[in-house]
């Protein structure tokens, strides 16, 4: 797994600084991956499909994965949560109040080996109220409710933008005089490169409404408060960096 995304990453840095340019074949919305157990049998890893936050605190995570397989929830701090998929290959993992903020790694267990998938899952605010994947030199997918922009990707010299709007809609995405526009696809959502900037902070409109992207942070595996949302910049791998930032559904 290391390997496909250094490989990535150093594709992405020739052919282009957007992380749009490059695609990566596992996107949220297809399969799992599959991962080799020790006797040659391959099974999926695990795929977060939804996040319910709890009245209580923390929230409710459920994926699918092998049928019967062991999916365990990783954080940077060392805890870890662990469920097992029923026959269909669905699971559900309770996630409690102390592991909001965190990066968190779906890993699927094989023998005493783990295994992750290419999503991480990111519970920011107060009762779980941001749920995202990050994915390795992809554009973050938002899970939860957000404003007309979703999320900002950065990864050392440009900028993704993406969000949700009906479906065949035409979006403005703008950075000072610079405008570019995007459709959104059968489920409402959109991506595009924010036109005529780097990775730095920078006003972006979009919808009529101006949100300040406030550039790349320290490498953390926690996510920060900046900008009126959240921010949260990781290490890929070598140099590689990406930084990925969620306006506050009402900012």
């Amino acid at each position: 797994m290391k390997r496909r995304i250094g490989l990535l990453m150093s594709l992405c840095l020739v052919l282009g600084p957007a992380l749009s340019a490059c695609r990566a074949p596992s996107r949220p919305d297809a399969g799992p991956e599959p991962a080799q157990a020790e006797d040659g049998v391959w099974m999926a890893t695990p795929r977060i499909a939804s996040v319910v936050p709890k009245a209580a605190g923390g929230a409710l995570v459920r994926g699918e994965a092998a049928p019967g397989a062991r999916v365990i929830l990783s954080g940077g701090d060392g805890a870890a949560m662990a469920a097992g998929a029923d026959s269909r290959g669905l699971f559900e993992l309770h996630i409690g109040a102390a592991a909001l903020g965190q990066v968190l790694t779906p890993e699927i267990q094989i023998g005493q080996s783990t295994t992750p998938g290419p999503q991480r899952l990111l519970l920011a605010g107060e009762g779980g109220e941001l749920a995202a994947l990050l994915i390795d030199g992809e554009p973050s997918l938002r899970l939860t409710p957000g404003p007309a922009l979703d999320a900002v990707d950065g990864d050392g010299r440009g900028l993704t933008a993406s969000g949700r709007a009906a479906p065949g809609e035409r979006v403005a995405v703008r950075a000072g005089s610079d405008v570019v526009h995007a459709v959104t696809d059968a489920r409402g959502r959109w991506i595009a490169v924010v036109p005529g900037v780097g990775d730095i902070s920078v006003e972006i409109g979009v919808g009529g409404r101006a949100f300040r992207y406030p550039g790349p942070g320290a490498p953390a595996d926690r996510a920060e408060r900046a900008g009126g949302g959240w921010r949260v910049t990781r290490v890929l791998s070598g140099a590689a960096r990406q930084t990925s930032w969620f306006p506050d559904e009402n900012a």
